[in-house]
């Protein structure tokens, strides 16, 4: 379980009795690698899924969820459960 500064709907960090909240962040990690392009980590450039481009690109369900597991791969999560049965509108990742 990873813990990092919370951040609010916007990506603001939390405020708390005047110092930065720090929460099980799992959860957000996993968000921000699904959202983030390639090249947007500094760090790590290759780290990124970027969803938006993914759904438009003609290709099956498979190719998805393997192209996601390698990028949480990137990031140390490893086998998660990527269930796509809602459709892409309700992806659910399990880690």
């Amino acid at each position: 379980m990873r813990r990092d500064i919370e951040v609010d709907e916007n990506h603001n960090p939390v405020i708390r009795n005047g110092d930065f909240s720090v929460v099980q962040s799992d959860t957000q990690h996993v968000a921000d690698i699904v959202f983030a392009h390639p090249g947007e980590y500094k760090m790590a450039p290759v780290l990124g899924f970027a969803a938006i481009l993914q759904l438009k690109k003609n290709r099956n369900d498979n190719q998805f969820k393997r192209d996601l597991n390698i990028q949480l791969g990137y990031d140390g999560y490893q086998n998660p459960d990527i269930d796509l049965s809602g459709g892409y509108d309700n992806l659910k990742i399990n880690i």
